[in-house]
Protein backbone atom coordinates (compact mmCIF):
# COMPACT_ATOMS: atom_id res chain seq x y z
CA UNK A 1 0.00 0.00 0.00
CA UNK A 2 2.66 2.52 0.65
CA UNK A 3 4.27 1.39 -2.19
CA UNK A 4 1.56 2.20 -4.42
CA UNK A 5 0.66 5.72 -2.72
CA UNK A 6 4.08 6.52 -3.16
CA UNK A 7 4.43 6.01 -6.99
CA UNK A 8 1.07 7.50 -7.58
CA UNK A 9 2.57 10.31 -5.82
CA UNK A 10 5.68 10.35 -7.66
CA UNK A 11 3.75 10.40 -11.15
CA UNK A 12 1.29 13.07 -10.44
CA UNK A 13 4.75 15.17 -9.34
CA UNK A 14 6.19 14.28 -12.44
CA UNK A 15 2.98 15.18 -14.70
CA UNK A 16 1.87 18.08 -13.38
CA UNK A 17 4.89 19.76 -10.86
CA UNK A 18 2.99 20.79 -8.37
CA UNK A 19 4.90 21.35 -5.35
CA UNK A 20 1.24 22.43 -3.47
CA UNK A 21 -0.19 18.86 -4.42
CA UNK A 22 3.40 17.15 -3.48
CA UNK A 23 3.37 18.90 0.03
CA UNK A 24 -0.09 17.92 0.82
CA UNK A 25 0.15 14.46 0.27
CA UNK A 26 3.25 14.29 2.03
CA UNK A 27 1.13 15.80 5.32
CA UNK A 28 -1.05 13.02 4.50
CA UNK A 29 1.57 10.30 4.72
CA UNK A 30 3.17 11.59 7.51
CA UNK A 31 -0.13 11.08 9.10
CA UNK A 32 -0.10 7.72 8.00
CA UNK A 33 3.27 6.22 7.59
CA UNK A 34 5.43 8.73 9.50
CA UNK A 35 8.71 6.82 9.36
CA UNK A 36 8.40 6.92 5.25
CA UNK A 37 7.53 10.79 4.68
CA UNK A 38 11.23 11.98 5.18
CA UNK A 39 13.13 9.48 2.34
CA UNK A 40 10.20 10.39 0.23
CA UNK A 41 10.37 13.76 0.23
CA UNK A 42 14.12 13.38 -0.69
CA UNK A 43 13.37 11.46 -3.69
CA UNK A 44 10.72 13.73 -4.79
CA UNK A 45 13.05 17.01 -4.49
CA UNK A 46 15.74 14.76 -6.43
CA UNK A 47 13.02 13.79 -9.18
CA UNK A 48 11.81 17.50 -9.37
CA UNK A 49 15.22 18.25 -9.81
CA UNK A 50 15.67 16.11 -12.44
CA UNK A 51 12.71 17.18 -14.30
CA UNK A 52 13.53 20.71 -13.87
CA UNK A 53 17.18 20.15 -15.37
CA UNK A 54 16.13 18.11 -18.51
CA UNK A 55 13.39 20.83 -19.45
CA UNK A 56 15.85 23.60 -19.27
CA UNK A 57 18.56 20.92 -21.42
CA UNK A 58 15.70 20.80 -23.35
CA UNK A 59 14.61 24.32 -24.09
CA UNK A 60 18.73 25.51 -24.34
CA UNK A 61 18.48 22.27 -27.43
CA UNK A 62 15.65 23.69 -29.18
CA UNK A 63 16.72 27.47 -28.59
CA UNK A 64 20.24 26.14 -30.28
CA UNK A 65 19.00 24.01 -33.03
CA UNK A 66 16.53 27.19 -33.68
CA UNK A 67 19.41 29.49 -34.00
CA UNK A 68 21.63 27.53 -35.75
CA UNK A 69 19.02 26.79 -38.39
CA UNK A 70 18.32 30.11 -38.53
CA UNK A 71 22.19 31.19 -39.56
CA UNK A 72 22.69 28.41 -41.70
CA UNK A 73 19.31 27.93 -44.05
CA UNK A 74 19.28 26.17 -47.14
CA UNK A 75 19.50 28.52 -50.23
CA UNK A 76 19.64 26.93 -53.79
CA UNK A 77 21.59 29.74 -55.05
CA UNK A 78 24.07 32.03 -53.35
CA UNK A 79 22.79 35.34 -52.16
CA UNK A 80 24.99 37.74 -54.29
CA UNK A 81 24.86 37.17 -58.31
CA UNK A 82 27.38 34.79 -59.15
CA UNK A 83 29.44 34.00 -62.42
CA UNK A 84 30.15 30.94 -61.34
CA UNK A 85 26.63 29.54 -61.44
CA UNK A 86 26.00 31.67 -64.50
CA UNK A 87 28.64 29.22 -65.95
CA UNK A 88 28.04 25.72 -64.84
CA UNK A 89 24.36 26.19 -65.57
CA UNK A 90 25.18 27.44 -68.92
CA UNK A 91 27.49 24.47 -69.34
CA UNK A 92 24.52 21.70 -68.16
CA UNK A 93 21.91 23.38 -70.64
CA UNK A 94 22.79 25.66 -73.09
CA UNK A 95 20.52 29.30 -72.54
CA UNK A 96 19.82 28.62 -68.73
CA UNK A 97 22.77 30.96 -67.68
CA UNK A 98 21.28 34.19 -69.60
CA UNK A 99 18.11 33.12 -68.07
CA UNK A 100 19.98 33.91 -64.48
CA UNK A 101 21.19 36.93 -65.74
CA UNK A 102 17.51 37.92 -66.63
CA UNK A 103 19.07 38.17 -70.76
CA UNK A 104 16.22 36.69 -71.86
CA UNK A 105 16.21 37.77 -75.66
CA UNK A 106 19.52 35.96 -75.63
CA UNK A 107 18.19 32.37 -75.13
CA UNK A 108 16.39 32.47 -78.71
CA UNK A 109 20.12 33.45 -80.29
CA UNK A 110 21.88 30.58 -78.32
CA UNK A 111 19.59 28.02 -79.49
CA UNK A 112 19.55 29.14 -82.98
CA UNK A 113 23.14 29.36 -83.38
CA UNK A 114 22.97 25.51 -82.13
CA UNK A 115 20.32 24.15 -84.12
CA UNK A 116 22.26 26.07 -87.39
CA UNK A 117 25.48 24.38 -86.26
CA UNK A 118 23.67 20.93 -85.67
CA UNK A 119 21.99 21.38 -88.80
CA UNK A 120 25.16 21.38 -90.67
CA UNK A 121 26.68 18.82 -88.89
CA UNK A 122 23.70 16.39 -90.11
CA UNK A 123 24.31 17.49 -93.59
CA UNK A 124 27.53 17.59 -94.09
CA UNK A 125 27.70 13.74 -92.29
CA UNK A 126 24.90 12.86 -94.44
CA UNK A 127 26.75 13.56 -97.57
CA UNK A 128 30.36 12.04 -96.57
CA UNK A 129 28.90 8.60 -94.94
CA UNK A 130 27.23 8.28 -98.26
CA UNK A 131 30.10 9.03 -100.90
CA UNK A 132 32.36 6.93 -98.11
CA UNK A 133 30.03 4.11 -98.64
CA UNK A 134 29.45 4.69 -102.07
CA UNK A 135 33.52 5.16 -103.03
CA UNK A 136 34.48 1.79 -100.89
CA UNK A 137 31.31 -0.13 -102.79
CA UNK A 138 33.38 0.98 -106.04
CA UNK A 139 37.05 0.15 -104.87
CA UNK A 140 35.72 -3.25 -103.61
CA UNK A 141 33.93 -4.29 -106.71
CA UNK A 142 31.16 -5.18 -105.06
CA UNK A 143 27.52 -4.62 -106.84
CA UNK A 144 25.55 -5.90 -104.07
CA UNK A 145 26.32 -3.15 -101.87
CA UNK A 146 26.52 -0.39 -104.43
CA UNK A 147 25.15 2.67 -102.89
CA UNK A 148 23.03 4.49 -106.39
CA UNK A 149 21.46 7.09 -104.25
CA UNK A 150 20.33 8.60 -101.14
CA UNK A 151 17.97 11.21 -99.57
CA UNK A 152 19.22 14.35 -97.56
CA UNK A 153 16.41 16.70 -95.86
CA UNK A 154 16.96 20.50 -96.25
CA UNK A 155 14.87 22.53 -94.26
CA UNK A 156 11.74 22.81 -96.54
CA UNK A 157 12.01 19.54 -98.57
CA UNK A 158 13.97 16.33 -98.64
CA UNK A 159 15.86 15.68 -102.12
CA UNK A 160 17.48 12.70 -103.47
CA UNK A 161 21.17 12.67 -104.73
CA UNK A 162 22.05 10.26 -107.30
CA UNK A 163 25.79 8.91 -107.61
CA UNK A 164 25.66 7.00 -110.69
CA UNK A 165 27.23 9.90 -112.65
CA UNK A 166 30.73 10.44 -110.38
CA UNK A 167 33.11 8.46 -111.52
CA UNK A 168 35.54 6.93 -108.78
CA UNK A 169 37.93 9.15 -108.44
CA UNK A 170 34.92 12.13 -107.98
CA UNK A 171 33.75 10.49 -105.06
CA UNK A 172 36.59 10.56 -103.15
CA UNK A 173 36.99 14.00 -103.74
CA UNK A 174 33.33 14.69 -102.46
CA UNK A 175 34.03 12.85 -99.40
CA UNK A 176 37.67 14.40 -98.68
CA UNK A 177 35.62 17.82 -99.02
CA UNK A 178 32.74 17.22 -97.26
CA UNK A 179 34.81 15.17 -94.38
CA UNK A 180 36.63 19.12 -94.21
CA UNK A 181 32.86 20.95 -93.87
CA UNK A 182 32.05 17.96 -90.97
CA UNK A 183 35.02 18.87 -89.05
CA UNK A 184 34.39 22.88 -89.43
CA UNK A 185 30.87 22.24 -88.51
CA UNK A 186 31.84 20.35 -85.54
CA UNK A 187 34.22 23.24 -84.38
CA UNK A 188 31.67 26.03 -84.88
CA UNK A 189 29.28 24.21 -82.85
CA UNK A 190 31.53 23.49 -80.07
CA UNK A 191 32.52 27.41 -80.31
CA UNK A 192 28.99 28.14 -80.19
CA UNK A 193 28.50 26.06 -77.19
CA UNK A 194 31.54 28.07 -75.55
CA UNK A 195 30.10 30.94 -76.52
CA UNK A 196 27.24 30.59 -74.52
CA UNK A 197 29.27 29.59 -71.52
CA UNK A 198 31.40 32.89 -71.86
CA UNK A 199 28.36 35.15 -72.60
CA UNK A 200 26.43 33.95 -69.39
CA UNK A 201 29.77 34.47 -67.01
CA UNK A 202 30.44 37.90 -68.68
CA UNK A 203 26.69 38.95 -68.12
CA UNK A 204 27.06 38.18 -64.54
CA UNK A 205 30.07 39.67 -63.90
CA UNK A 206 28.31 42.73 -65.49
CA UNK A 207 25.20 42.50 -63.90
CA UNK A 208 25.20 45.06 -61.48
CA UNK A 209 27.34 47.33 -63.28
CA UNK A 210 26.06 50.62 -63.44
CA UNK A 211 24.84 51.94 -66.91
CA UNK A 212 22.33 54.38 -66.12
CA UNK A 213 22.15 57.94 -67.50
CA UNK A 214 25.44 59.54 -65.20
CA UNK A 215 27.56 57.35 -67.31
CA UNK A 216 28.92 60.04 -69.92
CA UNK A 217 32.73 60.91 -71.64
CA UNK A 218 33.13 64.52 -72.10
CA UNK A 219 36.13 66.32 -74.02
CA UNK A 220 36.95 69.86 -73.98
CA UNK A 221 39.49 71.72 -75.28
CA UNK A 222 41.84 73.97 -72.68
CA UNK A 223 44.06 76.81 -72.60
CA UNK A 224 46.25 78.16 -70.12
CA UNK A 225 47.78 81.39 -70.42
CA UNK A 226 51.40 81.41 -69.20
CA UNK A 227 53.91 84.06 -68.24
CA UNK A 228 55.86 86.24 -71.20
CA UNK A 229 53.09 84.67 -73.65
CA UNK A 230 53.84 81.29 -73.51
CA UNK A 231 51.37 78.64 -72.35
CA UNK A 232 49.84 75.61 -72.84
CA UNK A 233 47.24 73.76 -75.03
CA UNK A 234 45.24 70.39 -74.47
CA UNK A 235 42.06 68.54 -74.30
CA UNK A 236 40.60 67.22 -71.18
CA UNK A 237 38.54 64.08 -71.03
CA UNK A 238 35.91 63.96 -68.02
CA UNK A 239 34.31 60.54 -67.10
CA UNK A 240 31.62 60.22 -65.30
CA UNK A 241 30.18 57.16 -64.01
Amino acid sequence: MVICKCKEILQRFWRYGFIIEVLLDSLILHRLYPRFVPPLILLMILCGATRSTAQDTMATVVKDATNLIGKHSFHLLPAEHSPKVAGIASAIIPGLGQAYNKKYWKIPIVYAGIATAGYFIYYNYTIYSNFKKAYESRIDLDSTSSLESFDVWYITSTQPVYLAGFETSGLQTVQNSYRGYLDLSVIVAAGVYALNIVDAVVDAHLYDFDVGDDLSLNIRPFLTPGIHGKGSQGITLTLNF
